[in-house]
């Protein structure tokens, strides 16, 4: 029988965020540790100069040996030589008993309390009007859209409407100006057609199919397959929504289960998901809840910094900002359109496919600043981001070449 002391090493990596400055590595182990090679051993040393500190979170972990002790010491001294300094968290009392024996470790009960021995205090007062102690949780910018002045909600929504075609439109121009080319078609109406075609029978997102268009390599000529020899894959389990058929699911159902489930777990009333552009590697705001418009509109587009869902894409895992209000990895505009909306801290998750590439993000937003989440909710997330990023690669991989290579057979067989 294999107990859970027995199972293979795991680690999960993270950022916190501290208020008024710094951050903490945060490396969350699982399985026994027994010696140095465990997988959050390695990942405690990749603790770079930027961070205040790396944490170690055993709260997962059921065994710590006299081996694994020794490796934990090791690398306490190897990051104080490095101007940092290894803090371990735990609450299982036989743990820290063995980690404080005759050692210098650092021990702390959580992640949290790490933090917060780390943090500055937050002495920055919240912005005019957003004061985190409200019990109403409104923001200025949600009274001015709430519909006092229907005519000007109106107008609004045409400037949102129209901002979305003007940024869509290019793309599919692009994507019929191909396939015009490719099939000898006799216009522009002929190539929107087939896109459409396509894009309704496998129920891929006319502006996913475009941007495939663009940026999968064309077929060899139109006499041949587009994807010859494409072995089908079994669509991966998305077990943190049970009900939702992963082989029949499509990207909108996916990622609403992702964005209800994480809110579910960090009990938060707002929260956004986002997909990655294969165009331009930019982030696209695909899903939100309890966001106002001044957000939507702000945040539609994000690029490789300033936020903090750009910085957990470049770091591959999960970054919490404790206090928006007085963290540096936020542009002033950025942070302003964020306070706006009535939230103060936020946690983002990459979804990540399995080979580490991120297929979106998805984040949740608080009326307070936060604190570092438990070892249960940080596992409960990170479940969903590899699952969803597991079933987005599946998704491009099947169902989007799949209508592509429809739409390569009918418009190699037009007129």
């Amino acid at each position: 029988m294999v107990t859970t002391a027995d199972r293979p090493g795991a680690a999960r990596t993270e950022v916190v965020r501290l208020p008024g400055g710094g951050s903490l590595w945060v490396v969350r182990a699982e399985g026994g540790v027994r010696d140095a090679e465990h997988p959050a051993l390695r990942a405690v040393a990749r603790s770079g100069p930027e961070h205040d500190a790396a944490v170690l979170d055993l709260a997962l972990v059921p065994l710590v040996t006299a081996p694994g002790v020794r490796a934990l010491v090791h690398h306490a001294h190897d990051l104080t030589e490095r101007g940092s300094s290894l803090l371990v968290a735990t609450d299982d009392p036989r743990t820290r008993d063995r980690l404080t024996a005759d050692t210098t470790l650092t021990v702390v009960p959580t992640v949290a309390a790490a933090a917060a021995a780390c943090g500055a205090p937050d002495t920055t007062p919240p912005a005019p009007g957003l004061d985190p102690a409200s019990d109403s949780g409104n923001s200025p910018s949600r009274g001015r859209t709430d519909g006092a002045d229907p005519e000007l909600a109106r107008l609004r929504q045409e400037v949102r409407h129209l901002r979305a075609r003007a940024r869509t439109h290019p793309l599919v121009s692009r994507a019929q100006g191909i396939l015009e080319e490719r099939y000898r078609l006799p216009d522009e109406r002929a190539a929107f057609a087939l896109l459409e075609a396509s894009s309704q029978r496998f129920n891929v997102r006319l502006r996913t199919l475009a941007s495939a268009v663009v940026t999968v390599p064309r077929p060899r000529s139109p006499d041949h397959e587009w994807f010859p020899r494409r072995e089908r894959q079994a669509p991966p389990a998305l077990a943190f929504q049970p009900g939702l058929r992963a082989a029949t699911a499509n990207t909108s159902e996916v990622l609403s289960a992702v964005l209800r489930r994480s809110m579910e777990i960090t009990d938060a009333t707002m929260g956004n998901v986002q997909l990655v552009d294969p165009v331009t590697g930019d982030l696209r705001l695909e899903k939100h809840h309890g966001l106002d418009d001044d957000f939507v509109d702000f945040f539609d587009r994000v690029s490789h910094e300033g936020t903090a869902c750009a910085l957990a894409a470049e770091h591959l895992a999960r970054v919490t900002v404790t206090d928006v209000a007085t963290d540096a990895a936020f542009t002033e505009s950025a942070r302003k359109a964020i306070l706006a909306t009535g939230s103060r801290g936020c946690h983002s998750t990459p979804l990540l496919a399995p080979r580490g590439r991120v297929e979106g993000m998805v984040s949740t937003h608080h009326e307070r600043p936060v604190h570092a989440l438990s070892a249960a909710q940080a596992r409960a997330l990170d479940e969903i981001g590899d699952q969803a990023g597991r079933w987005l690669e599946w998704y491009q991989r099947t169902v989007v070449l799949d209508a592509l290579e429809h739409l390569h057979f009918t418009g190699s067989t037009w007129g």
